[in-house]
């Protein structure tokens, strides 16, 4: 299976988020974007015994700047579901005082990445990670875009 990284790159490039979140009547902005890019991957590796190797990626930054008070948290999606036996996850390090939710499957729901994100400006890693069973077979070449959305928590 070869998950390109395109879905990525392009959140990162066309999804520089900056948005004006409203909650409780009190306006909160914040900057968010991701830098770096993933390369291809593709599981390809198995250990007799254990299955198949699953292939990570850490290349990958985001950066949060929250300009004022507040809470927020970090969502991630994709943009079509990944093909039966294979998963792709997404583990965002939290900044300091939030929490990280670790790994987490990627589907085409979004899911909370990291929570209680406090005001402040954070740069932390992205790891992704492929992983694939046996049933799945021989998948072609596909590609995901992931999308992160910020929303303002109580």
């Amino acid at each position: 299976m070869i998950a390109t990284a395109t879905a990525v790159r392009a959140a990162r490039r066309a999804a520089l988020l900056v948005g004006l979140a409203v909650w409780s009547g009190e306006a909160r902005a914040q900057f968010f974007s991701v830098s770096g890019s993933p390369a291809t991957m593709k599981v390809s590796a198995a250990i007799p015994g254990f299955g198949l190797t699953p292939v990570t990626d850490a290349s990958t930054k985001y950066t949060f700047f929250a300009f004022s008070g507040g809470h927020h948290e970090i969502t991630a999606q994709i943009d079509a579901p990944m093909p039966a036996g294979v998963t792709l996850t997404a583990d965002l390090a939290a900044p300091s005082g939030a929490t990280s939710a670790g790994p987490v499957a990627l589907g085409v729901a979004a899911h909370p990445v990291v929570t209680n994100i406090s005001s402040g400006f954070s740069r932390n890693t992205i790891t992704y990670e492929l992983s694939a069973t046996p049933a799945a077979g021989v998948v072609p070449a596909q590609t995901r875009t992931v999308t992160f959305t910020i929303i303002a928590t109580p």
